[in-house]
């Protein structure tokens, strides 16, 4: 039964893994088009203000992908998720959302939510590497929990 449901789990994570390809290829090919578009229909070859940050929007969800498409990779290798490489896709998305907002049409409790969300998504991040590299195991519930000389192991 156990080795049924991690056979059942490495097909899903495998399944997962091509679909998230396709997607990043099909938004870069995307991404590469609307910029050729763009260029070529704009005046002088300069993009406005609005397209460029059109622009920024996909190209960093493209990157967000790519953080995805890694973090799934090493949980199929390793069976852990590093909470680093999550921290990382947290504040990829949240550059990219402010990126493609209007800020001047957000009321000012949501431009001071945005900023904590920045301050505190720093501070995790900061403190996680000056931590050293965190990893969430994936462990077997009849094993004993590590002890503190597990973790200096790795």
């Amino acid at each position: 039964m156990k080795n049924t449901l991690k056979f059942i789990e490495r097909g899903i994570i495998y399944i997962l893994i091509m679909m998230m390809a396709m997607i990043l290829i099909l938004a870069t090919v995307e991404l590469g088009y609307f910029l050729v578009k763009n260029i070529i229909q704009s005046e002088f070859l300069l993009l406005d203000l609005d397209d460029l940050m059109e622009l920024f929007g996909v190209f960093l969800l493209v990157l967000i992908g790519i953080e995805l498409l890694d973090t799934i990779k090493v949980y199929l290798r390793q069976n852990q998720v590093h909470v680093e490489v999550v921290i990382l896709v947290a504040i990829i998305a949240l550059a990219r959302k402010i990126v493609v907002l209007e800020i001047e049409e957000l009321p000012g409790e949501k431009i001071i939510g945005l900023g904590i969300l920045i301050i505190s998504l720093s501070v995790a991040y900061f403190l996680i590497k000056k931590a050293g590299l965190m990893v969430f195991d994936f462990v077997d519930k009849n094993q004993s929990p590590p002890t503190p000389e597990d973790f200096l192991k790795k």
